[in-house]
């Protein structure tokens, strides 16, 4: 059964390459909202946090307790330009990550996605 998930695996990870490699679209602004925050792994660790169950409200307190201060928010609808997109592969999840400038500020913020997990749905029992 190893064998047979091999090539999926190097399927998903050639996709993940793909999508790694793609730049974000920065012809103009779009209209975002949601829960944005300061920096890439920030926002990594707020997405671990949901992934594990927590609301995002939760999630953001939780990362903003760690930091030590306000980095992740909820952001009302508003336009920002599309800097940059990236794929991150930590513990086993894949996590589809985005910076958007706001303006008149100039400040980035990210925002992002769990977008899939390379652990097994089944354990080695079951298989």
């Amino acid at each position: 059964m190893l064998v047979a998930r091999r090539p999926r695996l190097g399927l998903l990870l050639a996709f993940v390459a793909v999508c790694g490699a793609l730049p974000a679209q920065s012809e103009g602004p779009v209209r975002v909202s949601g829960y944005f925050c300061g920096a890439k792994h920030e926002q990594v660790a707020f997405l671990q946090r949901e992934a594990a169950g927590d609301t995002e409200e939760i999630a953001a307190n939780t990362v903003n307790k760690f930091v030590g201060k306000q980095t992740c928010a909820f952001f009302l609808p508003a336009n920002a330009f599309p800097v940059k997109e990236e794929t991150v592969l930590h513990d086993g999840l894949i996590y589809k990550v985005q910076s958007f400038l706001f303006l008149p500020e100039k400040v980035e913020r990210w925002t992002g996605t769990v977008f899939g997990s390379l652990q097994p749905s089944k354990t080695s029992g079951e298989l």
